[in-house]
């Protein structure tokens, strides 16, 4: 019997998303009054989760693999905000990362019911 549990990696893949998108909204909240600051965000889920695994480092093994290139560490899909600058040049609007706060709870929510409801499945599978 083959188990496929990419339903839980896609859970996870949310759930992290929305926990590195939440991050930059907080960091846009508390620098909403200073000067020049710009509003950043992540790209869309899915081109964030069609992104390869950045996460561990290849290796050549034999004369003919080729060479890993080299990525950036940490987040790396931030785009910034081009919304309206205030007179200072921040662009953050308190209204917009309030209803990102909202849209990325959420998203979080859905990603935990998805992975508490695959969790009971194979529970009940197994006969728990």
């Amino acid at each position: 019997m083959q188990l496929d549990l990419s339903i839980l990696r896609t859970a996870q893949a949310m759930a992290s998303y929305a926990n590195q998108r939440q991050s930059l909204v907080a960091a846009n909240v508390a620098n909403a009054d200073t000067p020049g600051y710009k509003a950043r965000d992540i790209a869309s889920f899915s081109k964030t989760f069609n992104q390869p695994d950045q996460s561990f480092t290849l290796r050549t093994t034999r004369a003919g693999h080729m060479q890993p290139s080299a990525t950036s560490a940490g987040i790396s899909n931030v785009i910034f905000s081009k919304g309206e600058q205030s007179p200072n040049g921040n662009t953050v609007s308190l209204e917009t990362e309030m209803t990102k706060a909202v849209e990325l709870r959420q998203q979080y929510d859905m990603a935990l019911g998805i992975y508490q409801k695959s969790i009971n499945i194979l529970r009940t599978s197994l006969g728990r």
